[in-house]
């Protein structure tokens, strides 16, 4: 009896660990990468046009550092990417890039601190093209 016991109690502490220490980082990271695709498809016409506010700019470096924050706390990353379908290391980092990039271009505009250049939503596009690509998410209506 005192050994079924001692099993119980070993399989829930090791499951609990799993599952704090893996599962919830893993959750973590998913929900991060819904939310970048809800925020692209909900406010695609500010950002295309590169006429964002600051609310939203700061709201896309968020999700860019949390991304990276989330991948952090998952153990054996390269491991639990293929087992679970997560984005590779190095496609985390170049969404990232590509989302930066894009809050860099929502800041002030015209006679204010950036000069808006003709090709910024062209770049805009491209770097939401390659944000879908690197994170295996939607980011458009396309």
């Amino acid at each position: 009896m005192l050994l079924t016991i001692f099993v119980g109690v070993s399989v829930f502490v090791l499951g609990q660990f799993f599952l704090k220490l893996v599962l919830d980082p893993i959750v973590d990271l998913k929900k991060t990468l819904g939310n970048i695709s809800a925020l692209f498809l909900r406010e695609q016409n500010p950002i295309v046009n590169a006429r964002g506010s600051n609310e939203l700019q700061t709201e896309l470096k968020r999700l860019s550092s949390s991304l990276l924050a989330n991948r952090q706390a998952i153990p054996w990353y390269k491991h639990m990417a293929c087992l679970f379908g997560l984005p590779t290391e190095e496609g985390l980092l170049k969404g990232a890039e590509s989302i930066n990039f894009i809050a860099y271009h929502l800041g002030p505009k015209e006679s204010e601190i950036l000069p808006f250049v003709e090709h910024v939503p062209t770049a805009i596009i491209e770097d939401m093209k390659a944000i879908s690509a690197n994170l295996g998410i939607t980011v458009t209506y396309e």
